[in-house]
């Protein structure tokens, strides 16, 4: 989902809305809701696909733990996931990364492999991963080339990231469905944050309703978020206003 400034969000809300729509093809439960249709067409057509697997496991900013804390967040997030490649043992799958500072897995699957995500209890979302190698221009229309400027001027700059899961106003969900979203927003901003490691950049708010992220960063940090595929656009943030 696309951030907008606040003027055009309020014209556009309803434009943004991505159904959570699921499919039949593929032998997919309807009641799964966790494989967008995209992920599924994609699979149909070309055989496999390249998804990002949200792992059902209880996580923190490793910022927030202490060290015995990390180690054994680490630790639950190996074991789940060898728990999930257990499952997915005879069936046509691809490990591409592994992450221990998010519970995720990032994986080539066939589409018997995508079917077990959809009934795995260890899976809360699947993601439709981008090759590293993007489009060029496509990483142009991602982030305004004005915050490079700003960045390289200022140092750090404010900033908002959308991110890339299907997303509904939870007012039109069931509870279900909004604790299904929500975890999906969770996974695509632990997803960014790995991907951020390493880099000059601060989280100053996660959203849990909408899929975005408010961050601080740096010159290299943007350019992660350029290319990111968990990210759809990026736009100016403000400072919060202070109170009079």
């Amino acid at each position: 989902m696309k951030i907008l400034s606040s003027k055009a969000a309020g014209l556009r809300t309803g434009c943004l809305a991505v159904l959570l729509t699921l499919a039949v093809s593929t032998g997919l439960a309807q009641s799964s809701g966790k494989v967008p249709r995209e992920v599924i067409d994609q699979a149909d057509a070309y055989g496999t696909v390249l998804v990002l697997v949200g792992l059902n496991a209880p996580w923190q900013l490793e910022t927030e733990l202490s060290e015995d804390q990390v180690r054994a967040q680490r630790e639950a997030i190996a074991s789940i996931q060898k728990d999930l490649l257990g499952e997915l043992e005879g069936r046509a799958y691809k490990v591409i990364r592994r992450y221990d500072r998010i519970p995720g897995i990032a994986l080539e699957v066939g589409p018997d492999a995508l079917a077990e995500l959809a009934r795995s209890p260890h899976v809360t979302n699947v993601l439709l991963d981008r090759p590293a190698a993007s489009d060029a221009s496509a990483a142009a229309d991602k982030v305004p080339a004005l915050l490079f400027k700003r960045v390289a001027d200022e140092g750090s700059i404010l900033v908002l990231a959308g991110l890339k899961t299907p997303w509904q106003r939870e007012d039109q969900l069931s509870e279900e469905m909004v604790a299904l979203q929500r975890k999906a927003i969770l996974s695509a901003q632990s997803y960014l944050l790995a991907e951020l490691g390493g880099t000059q950049f601060k989280v100053m708010r996660l959203y849990r309703s909408i899929p975005g992220i408010a961050l601080r960063v740096g010159l290299d940090a943007l350019r992660v978020l350029e290319n990111s595929p968990a990210v759809t656009n990026v736009i100016p943030d403000r400072p919060a206003a202070l109170a009079r």
